[in-house]
């Protein structure tokens, strides 16, 4: 099918991909192929997006939010429950999930939220998921949150823990270092996430998301839990609040020049790297509303990065392909290898360009990467389809019987 410089087994190797429905079925320098300039990578795997729709489909929907992922690179999002409504109930994952099967323009799972009026019964829920739709993980759960029922104390957790068989995505920042009712992310405290962090790993082993600072980073790193960082935790500081103020409000905050370059400089370490594409309105933000919106723009920015030696490829792919789906059990996914889905990302590295909203397709209508140089990919390719020239909806939800 495809034949260039491959990303093959940790390395780039001049060879030829075969593709049998779907699949890969051989990778090797004898095999034939169309050539292709550039690179082939493995598309991505977006782990953390909040994709909105339901009552805030004006920020986001499941068509808009997949259709910026696939023009990234990303063959497989996960999306995130705390939505209006909230995904807790069996009856709302499956209304969601039917939105996904019609919209999706890449492959769609979804995680289920714990909360306090469905922790003492959300095993007998998650089975009922779990008959028909393959179950990413809980979460995220939030240790604190404005939301009361999203808000789930370390006893509760703990509780949890002992009767559920599922990976659980914690939100870690400690209530008691954050001050209540404050609108302002940019003041929760960094204690608040090392002290999430500490108390969350006396309890078991997590997925900790957006780890944001060195303190929490290191320990989870001496643990059994994984944690992702994001790309605006590894490209912007504090010293951005006095260029864009409430714009780049983001909920864990933005931390000091040292740390962004501590976590920049350890990007290697990290388990994970996802977007927490989060987006708002512009008048949203102006009202204070944390988050970003970055699913398209993450992969086409560190592959840039890489080209530049800021990251390797080797860690690159890793994070952003390979590790998401042995972590979150995507067996079909994350490396260019035999027997796995053809998801491929061609990567032409001299077409570098400046990153310009009116050209992105999230809904949200802007980006706080403006200007930031980037290589987006050519041509992404969804179980040897290529979906960009297609133009179709080639996204899947992932069932518990017939995994895609």
């Amino acid at each position: 099918m495809l034949r260039g410089r491959i990303f093959y087994r940790g390395e780039f190797v001049e060879a030829g991909i075969e593709v049998e429905e779907g699949r890969i079925r051989r990778v090797g320098k004898l095999v034939d192929g169309r050539e292709v300039k550039g690179v082939i990578l493995p598309a991505g795997i977006d782990v953390h997006v909040h994709l909105r729709d339901f009552e805030e489909k004006h920020k986001e929907t499941i068509e808009t939010g997949t259709e910026a992922a696939l023009h990234g690179g990303i063959c497989l999002v996960v999306d995130q429950p705390n939505t209006k409504p909230v995904v807790d109930s069996e009856d709302i994952y499956f209304r969601r999930m039917e939105v996904a099967k019609k919209k999706a323009f890449v492959d769609y799972t979804l995680n289920f939220a714990l909360t306090n009026s469905n922790c003492d019964e959300i095993d007998i829920i998650v089975e009922k998921i779990r008959r028909k739709y393959y179950l990413p993980a809980i979460g995220e759960v939030f240790i604190q949150h404005n939301n009361k029922d999203l808000q789930i104390g370390y006893e509760t957790l703990r509780k949890v823990v002992s009767k559920l068989q599922s990976l659980i995505t914690l939100h870690a920042e400690d209530p008691e270092f954050v001050k209540p009712g404050f609108p302002n992310f940019r003041f929760r405290s960094r204690e608040a996430e090392i002290r999430a962090v500490e108390k969350a790993l006396k309890i078991s082993s997590f997925h900790f998301c957006h780890i944001s600072t060195k303190d929490a980073a290191e320990m989870i790193m001496e643990s059994d839990s994984t944690f992702e960082v994001t790309p605006h935790h590894l490209l912007f500081s504090t010293e951005e609040y006095a260029r864009l103020g409430d714009a780049v409000n983001v909920n864990p905050p933005l931390r000091s020049r040292d740390e962004v370059e501590w976590l920049l400089r350890n990007f290697h370490r990290a388990d994970v790297l996802a977007s927490d594409h989060a987006p708002h309105t512009p008048e949203d933000k102006k009202a204070g509303a944390p988050g970003f919106p970055g699913v398209e723009t993450m992969y086409p920015i560190f592959v840039f990065l890489a080209t530049r030696g800021v990251v390797s490829f080797r860690d690159l792919v890793e994070k952003i392909a390979a590790n998401p789906a042995k972590i979150f059990g995507f067996r079909d996914y994350g490396e260019i290898e035999v027997g796995k889905f053809a998801n491929l990302a061609v990567f032409e590295l001299k077409n570098v360009e400046e990153i310009n909203a009116d050209k992105l397709h999230s809904k949200c209508g802007w980006t706080p990467y403006e200007s930031f140089k980037a290589i987006f990919p050519k041509e992404v390719y969804l179980r040897g389809t290529e979906a960009l020239e297609c133009g179709e909806r080639l996204g899947r939800v992932i069932e518990t019987d017939n995994p895609v």
